[in-house]
């Protein structure tokens, strides 16, 4: 999207109040404490796709050679430690607990099963959902996301859409480490902020098979003491100058058009603007709502830092049958692992986000296993000639991770219990402890190269055992 596109003077729109006959039949009504606002628009069949525009990348000089670089352990190395370990967990196995009663794929009658999933990166690239939307075994038209949070091109993380353009002068606000996003959060736990004007964004909301699906759709934002004002393209269309007003706190602007739209182009004309993500209407056909929050270096600290009454009204009277938390690796990252600070830490975290969805069924997901790397110079040398090389330095602890992870499962499940929640492990379904070096030995490899992550074929892998575990499969949505 090019700057130019505001051109010069802009049109100002009459702004509408909730009329329910105009949305009732695609996007819910919002609760009475929710400023809400109509923005009638015209939309175009013939709508151009968008153009980023393209900021050029600081040159980069060449790296170095690295002369010691970092690889995998070796195998011998990997079970040396692994029959100490063994000693460690032998009372402590890592069995999957559940203390819930009811099932945990139920969708109320006449209504598609609607599932939140918060987490990390780990769900933040949503190689993981996708498998879980495959195994459902449902159409693809019968899949369908309502909230998109307010994460779009932040690096990492891949949502729903099938364009967006974030130009500069925005900040993005996860709740776990700004305290704007904890406070006035957005349904996904990170909101887009920018203080003054002229940032720009722009979205593509055609479904991924490029056809204009959506007559309607609601940005969700905070409403300040003075006015917003707003510059809004729709479809290529002339720009038109929007000012938001009314009480402080949560707000929506729907989009109500006269026809489904494309392209949706914003500038702020006036701010701060605070933008905490996306709504959009579930096509009749939708048997499953699947809603992925994640974001790389989220941690369980958000649900614990936020204000839970200031989230709720994105909701409304429609919330989710199951709830899902996978969180842990992040935490487990911060040395020495503090297992006190941790269990105090996720126990209000828990308790915050059940506060908010109490009567959906819900699953914590603890971390799977982690590895190191090591230096080649540390690696054992089989065939090497004694005395012809010195010896190698001495290898680091390769299941340091594993026993961080293998704590934070532990203590997971002694919460998911208390609350009354499934509770499935990763490091289980990976095996065990040295998963990581194992996954990373298959080929193709499940383990991503920084023995943290996984490959495509990983998340495929671990989605389709937490399926088989949890009972996720066609007959979930069968004809009862």
């Amino acid at each position: 999207m090019k700057k130019s596109w505001l051109g010069g003077l802009l049109t100002p729109v009459a702004l509408l109040f909730w009329s329910h006959a105009l949305v009732a039949q695609t996007l819910p009504s919002v609760r009475a404490d929710v400023q809400q606002t109509i923005l009638p628009v015209q939309a175009r069949r013939d709508a151009p796709d968008l153009q980023c525009s393209q900021r050029a990348a600081p040159p980069r000089g060449k790296a170095p050679r690295e002369m010691d670089p970092q690889e995998v352990p070796d195998e011998v190395d990997v079970q040396t430690q692994l029959k100490q370990f063994h000693d460690v967990l032998s009372n402590g196995p890592l069995a999957e607990g559940r203390a819930q009663k009811r099932p945990l794929w139920q969708a109320q009658s006449g209504q598609p099963l609607r599932v939140g999933i918060w987490g990390d990166s780990h769900l933040a690239a949503a190689f993981w959902s996708q498998e879980w939307a495959r195994l459902s075994q449902l159409p693809p038209e019968a899949v369908s996301s309502r909230f998109l949070p307010a994460s779009m091109n932040r690096p990492g993380v891949r949502l729903p859409l099938r364009k967006s353009c974030v130009g500069p002068g925005w900040q993005y606000e996860p709740a776990h480490a700004v305290p704007a996003g904890a406070s006035e959060p957005g349904p996904g736990l990170v909101n887009l902020w920018t203080p003054g004007q002229d940032a720009w964004l722009s979205l593509d909301v055609r479904n991924l098979s490029a056809q204009a699906d959506k007559s309607q759709l609601r940005l969700l934002y905070q409403q300040t003491r003075d006015p917003i004002s707003l510059a809004i393209r729709i479809d290529g269309g002339e720009a038109k100058r929007v000012d938001l007003l009314g009480r402080e706190g949560p707000a929506v602007l729907d989009f109500v058009g006269d026809d489904a739209m494309s392209t949706i182009e914003l500038r702020v004309l006036e701010g701060p603007f605070r933008l905490n993500g996306l709504e959009l209407p579930l096509p009749v056909e939708t048997r499953l709502q699947l809603d992925v929050f994640g974001y790389p270096g989220a941690t369980v600290a958000g649900w614990r830092q936020l204000q839970t009454t200031a989230m709720a009204p994105w909701w409304g009277a429609s919330s989710y049958d199951v709830v899902v938390m996978a969180f842990g690796t992040n935490e487990g990252n911060v040395q020495p692992f503090d297992a006190a600070a941790y269990t105090q830490s996720l126990r209000s975290s828990v308790a915050a986000w059940r506060q908010l969805f109490p009567q959906a069924a819900c699953l914590l997901v603890a971390p799977g296993d982690r590895g190191i790397l090591v230096r080649r110079s540390q690696k054992n040398r089989s065939g090497a000639v004694q005395g012809t090389k010195p010896a190698p330095a001495k290898l680091p602890d390769l299941l340091k991770f594993t026993r961080v992870h293998a704590e934070i499962g532990r203590i997971q499940k002694q919460v998911a219990q208390a609350h009354g929640c499934y509770f499935w492990s990763m490091l289980s379904a990976m095996g065990g402890a040295g998963g990581s070096y194992r996954w990373a030995q298959q080929n193709p490899a499940w383990m991503a190269k920084d023995l943290i992550h996984f490959t495509v074929p990983g998340y495929q892998r671990l989605a389709q055992s937490m399926a088989q575990d949890l009972g996720w499969n066609a007959s979930v949505f069968a004809p009862k």
